[in-house]
């Protein structure tokens, strides 16, 4: 990257003073392990929050950091798990915010658009598996924070790293590449970046196999998203962006099936065509999928069908065939931009697809507040409109919302958390008013509500202020 790129591209950080820590509840005998999500539902039925006590929601503590936090907490055994755009990585106690342990281990390049660890790590083994934008890859034991690994993903590729979910799944870790090239505005600049999706071994860092997705003369085609993992057929299922220049390539704005341990693909399903595009570029709409697939069975006519969904940036979720990749609905959920349509995971469960997108939202020259998201309840089996909220909140970017029991919580760029009745849409609580933009996946597990906050302003957030991971829990009695 240039130096004319980078001072074009690069993102102030400031500091922000640690926050204090105060229990509110205690988690007892309530269930604070996130359980293994491989279908990536973000849902988690025995989280201890639902409809009769999230009225009762309160802060409970906050964990103060230097740089952004967008990462997803993973919540397990009673801590949270969480790094940040500085490259660190920490655990924290779910009850009391108290820090456990905190490590340094990525020397962030703050000179790109997002840096250190845009992305979410995962668990397993013991181990707390992290990526960065820079291009690493890292194992840390969970207990102590000691490093057990470092490996590179893309040797030789500057450009290329992780701003995604990983998943980790029978000794495998899988990780999507994405790059910053499509953005950088320097004239004549030519983007060399092929997405890729790589699989490492959990216990040494070993690339186990590689699946690039666009040959020369073809590049771009990033992974934004996580994964979903059929288990019973070993099936990994991803999502892919666009390409930056030249040609189209098929694997471009599709949803893939590969063979989880060998990388082989077994269907893909381009979804929009000739979609070429950079800042500098823009040919195609830019309708690629930042988010990942869930995967969700129902029935229909009689018939059981295994199907795996996901939102793009146009705006619309679909459904395909899991078997095959055929399509069996599609649902409109809001309208597509540079930061428009669906930018995050949708929740799914009891047969509903709960899902925000938002609004023909640029960040260069709209605000959060004028482009009001949209929220809908879809009938897993159809794509049917169960419930909508045309305007209930303002714009939000990568974060996705957390369905437990019967209560979706939905964040913004506003720095709100708000929390509708998953039956019928209906308002249950808001959180208080922060100074601190929402860019994280919302968790909860063992009664508590943990979201990372921290938003650079070029991708519509706060940028200087409120930088850390926020949490919430029930008052004792509010149930």
């Amino acid at each position: 990257m240039s130096p004319s790129a980078r001072t074009r591209l690069g993102v102030p950080l400031i500091l922000l003073v640690a926050g204090v820590t105060t229990a509110l509840v205690s988690t007892a005998g309530q269930d604070s392990r996130e359980p293994r999500d491989l279908a990536n539902h973000h849902a988690h039925a025995d989280a201890g929050l639902d409809s009769r006590n999230v009225a009762g929601l309160k802060p409970a503590w906050k964990i103060g950091t230097e740089t952004y936090v967008t990462h997803r907490p993973l919540i397990e055994d009673g801590r949270v798990y969480f790094a940040d755009w500085g490259g660190r990585v920490y655990a924290a106690d779910l009850r009391s915010g108290k820090i456990l342990w905190a490590r340094d281990v990525e020397t962030p390049l703050k000179e790109r658009p997002w840096h250190g660890f845009a992305g979410t790590g995962a668990l397993g083994d013991g181990l707390l598996f992290e990526a960065s934008a820079e291009g690493n890859a890292f194992a840390l034991d969970v207990r102590t924070g000691e490093l057990r690994w470092k490996v590179r993903l893309a040797p030789g590729e500057p450009t290329a790293g992780n701003a995604g979910p990983l998943l980790y799944h029978e000794g495998l870790v899988y990780a999507g590449l994405c790059s910053a090239e499509e953005l950088i505005q320097e004239k004549g600049f030519r983007p060399a970046f092929r997405g890729a999706v790589i699989a490492l071994d959990a216990k040494t860092g070993k690339t186990a196999w590689t699946l690039r997705l666009a040959e020369p003369p073809a590049n771009g085609v990033a992974v934004w998203g996580g994964f979903a993992l059929d288990a019973d057929t070993r099936t990994l299922f991803f999502t892919t962006g666009n390409n930056y220049t030249g040609a189209a390539t098929d694997l471009a704005d599709a949803v893939v099936a590969v063979d989880g341990r060998a990388g082989k693909v077994r269907w893909k399903r381009q979804i929009t065509e000739n979609d070429v595009w950079t800042m500098t570029d823009p040919k195609g709409p830019d309708y690629d999928f930042g988010t990942g697939p869930q995967l969700f069975e129902v029935q229909r006519n009689g018939t059981s069908l295994r199907l795996v969904g996901a939102g793009q940036k146009s705006g619309v979720y679909v459904a395909l065939d899991r078997e095959t990749g055929t399509p069996v609905w599609q649902a409109a959920v809001g309208y597509g931009e540079l930061a428009g349509g669906i930018l995050a995971d949708a929740s799914v469960a009891d047969g509903r697809v709960l899902v925000w997108s938002n609004n023909s939202f640029n960040p260069y020259t709209r605000k959060p507040g004028d482009c009001p998201m949209s929220v809908k309840a879809l009938d897993a089996a159809t794509g049917a409109t169960l419930w909508a909220l045309p305007k209930p909140q303002p714009a939000g970017v990568t974060a996705a919302g957390f369905l437990s029991k019967d209560v979706y919580f939905v964040p913004s760029l506003d720095g709100q958390i708000r929390a509708y009745r998953a039956g019928d849409g209906r308002l249950l609580w808001m959180s208080p008013e922060e100074d601190a933009s929402i860019g994280a996946s919302i968790a909860a597990g063992g009664g508590v509500l943990c979201a990372g906050r921290g938003v650079p302003e070029m991708f519509g957030g706060k940028g200087k202020t409120g930088h850390g991971v926020w949490a919430y829990a029930p008052v004792t009695g509010s149930r």
